[in-house]
């Protein structure tokens, strides 16, 4: 089964950008995609302590679905078929396992601004890693 397009989303203005352009060429595009937010679970942990950590983990759960809906919206109401997945783990990680996982055929990610040039190269960008990890073609925005 291939799952076409993967759009990886947060509640960015990236993100937001990423989605309007992707309205906005709405007609170029198949009615379904697959929306991923992964909830960055080591963020979500730091300072907590060990007994806390499934509620934070909870949590942090149920906000991650949340934005995966909100997020949905748009797609929805353009005429699209927004397939949902929720991950836990680290972009840069994760993206790519879906990628194959789900067989994609492309990925659609916004570029956060002020990346690019030494920053990139000294601790790169989670676009970065995914161009570099992804055998498919990435469209960055």
């Amino acid at each position: 089964m291939t799952a076409g397009i993967l759009i990886p989303v947060d509640e960015s203005v990236t993100t937001q950008q990423t989605i309007e352009a992707i309205i906005k060429d709405r007609e170029l595009l198949p009615e379904e995609l697959l929306l991923l937010h992964v909830v960055d679970v080591h963020l979500a942990h730091r300072l907590v302590p060990d007994i806390q950590k499934n509620m934070v983990h909870e949590a942090a759960e149920k906000s991650g679905r949340r934005i995966l809906e909100k997020l949905a919206a748009p797609f929805r109401d353009a005429g699209f078929e927004p397939k949902l997945l929720l991950e836990l783990g680290t972009p840069g990680e994760v993206i790519p396992k879906v990628v194959e996982q789900q067989n994609v055929e492309l990925v659609i990610i916004g570029r956060h601004p002020g990346g690019g040039g030494l920053r990139d190269v000294m601790f790169g960008s989670v676009a970065n890693q995914i161009i570099r990890a992804v055998k498919c073609p990435v469209l960055l925005f």
